[in-house]
């Protein structure tokens, strides 16, 4: 699926931007491959693999809302075309994963913090 349509100004320029949201997810994990290379500059990190993946969880966080975003427009264009039921399925998926992606941290302490 490709959204088309954002349109943003740029030095008194009207710029469009395509989103490909099929490739989101390849194009996302670059992204935070590059973010994370650039963070601590290559060099090994001698923390926990929770601290040394915590700018990884970040990037996730942030990309969620925007992702969500255009899953939401995708949702209510199929209940303008007359697709209600679809586009009330997807308007759900968009607000369940990105509470999930925000929440999935506390969750994991929850988890670590319950002593069997």
């Amino acid at each position: 699926m490709q959204l088309v349509g954002f349109i943003y100004r740029e030095n008194n320029k009207v710029k469009e931007v395509d989103i490909n949201l099929d490739n989101l997810a390849i194009k996302t994990g670059s992204i935070a491959l590059v973010v994370i290379g650039g963070l601590n500059g290559g060099a090994a990190h001698a923390g926990t693999v929770t601290q040394s993946l915590q700018p990884l969880v970040d990037v996730l966080k942030d990309l969620a809302e925007p992702v969500s975003y255009g899953f939401m427009i995708k949702g209510f264009m199929k209940i303008m075309a007359g697709e209600e039921h679809e586009g009330l399925k997807v308007i759900k998926g968009a607000i369940g994963g990105y509470i999930g992606i925000q929440w999935i941290p506390y969750i994991f302490s929850i988890i670590k913090s319950i002593k069997f």
